[in-house]
Parts: C-alpha cells; sequence; structure tokens
C-alpha cells in the first residue's frame, strides 16, 4: 500500500509582540494663575475734628489743631508719654494723621467711643479711652501702632473700617517697643488729623 503522506509542518509562531512605546513624560504642570492686583487703597480725606473737651500731656495743646504745621506742642518726655484728647462731639474716622518729630522708636494709638463723650477731665478721660493704657501699651491693647524716627514727618494710623470716634490717646515710651523709644529730645506734635 502507498505510504500515508508525510504530516503538515506545524504552523509558523506568531512573531513577538513589538514592545510598547513608553509613554510620553507627563506635561509640567502649568504655571498658577497670579491673583488679580489688589485695588488700590482708598483715598482718605481729612474729617470734620470736632471741638475738644479735654487736651492734657502736650503744652501748648491748641497748637496740634490750628492746622499750621510750623507750630506744635511738646511733651515733657518723662517716663511714659501720652497725648490725651477727648471731643466735645463725635467724630467718625478711619484713619488718624500726627505729625511729629523728636522721637525714635514706636507710637501706639488708641480711638474709642463712648456714650458719656470724650471726657472733660482726666477721670472722665479715661472712661472714654479705657484706662491707663500707655503704662504698657503693647500689653494693654492698643489699635494700631507706627515706628517713627525723630525726624519731622506724618505718621498715618489706620483704624480699619469707619468708626465713632470720642477720644483718642497717642502713647511713646521709652521702655518699649523693639527698639525701645529714644526721645530725641522730646515729641513735638505739629498736627492731628481725623481722616476718613
Amino acid at each position: 500500500p502507498p505510504s500515508p503522506p508525510p504530516p503538515s509542518p506545524p504552523p509558523p509562531s506568531p512573531p513577538p509582540p513589538s514592545a510598547s512605546p513608553s509613554p510620553p513624560p507627563p506635561l509640567p504642570p502649568a504655571p498658577p494663575t497670579p491673583p488679580p492686583p489688589s485695588p488700590p487703597p482708598p483715598e482718605l480725606h481729612v474729617a470734620t475734628m470736632p471741638e475738644r473737651s479735654y487736651v492734657a500731656s502736650c503744652a501748648q495743646g491748641d497748637e496740634m489743631f490750628d492746622g499750621d504745621d510750623s507750630t506744635s506742642c511738646y511733651t515733657d518726655a518723662s517716663h511714659t508719654d501720652a497725648v490725651l484728647i477727648g471731643f466735645e462731639s463725635t467724630a467718625q474716622a478711619s484713619a488718624v494723621e500726627v505729625v511729629m518729630s523728636g522721637y525714635t522708636g514706636t507710637v501706639w494709638l488708641r480711638a474709642r467711643s463712648h456714650a458719656s463723650g470724650g471726657g472733660v477731665d482726666y477721670s472722665s478721660y479715661l472712661s472714654c479711652i479705657g484706662g491707663e493704657y500707655w503704662g504698657n501699651a503693647p500689653g494693654s491693647g492698643f489699635d494700631v501702632s507706627v515706628d517713627v524716627t525723630s525726624a519731622k514727618a506724618a505718621a498715618v494710623f489706620g483704624l480699619g473700617a469707619l468708626q465713632d470716634v470720642d477720644c483718642i490717646g497717642i502713647a511713646m515710651s521709652p521702655y518699649h517697643g523693639s527698639p525701645v523709644g529714644v526721645y530725641d529730645p522730646r515729641p513735638y506734635i505739629y498736627g492731628v488729623e481725623l481722616l476718613r
């Protein structure tokens, strides 16, 4: 009998799968979008200044309010100085500008309102301002502080939102601050303005 046909050869093996290409490197993160520019601060204007019911600790105190920066009152530069001002009627202000010289260091300002007004003597003024905070202004509570040099310049103490003001205290000290304040030779206050 005839021989059986030879077996068919096995089918060829499929080619090995080609290696998958490496994924592309991740894209770098997009730079953060810069925040929009802050709006400019609102322009401050001089507010109406009420008559004073009480002024202390600055000889020739009326010179602070005559609108003339060539005249000034001065403190005694003894221990902790604080210029005390009470108003006859309630003012509204969002800042206080003080033009001064003769002191290098921190000035601590407090502004308060009180149902009984700004005071007519030391005792009633203390009721308005909330006590002798100037004895340790950094630790006794103040509204805003500004560092000044002995050169004559205007310092603006921002109070934040518009608020009622019946009295203000402007405190300087040779015992507090970093560095501590220096009288050179003594604080002179040429003008005080309420701003809004």
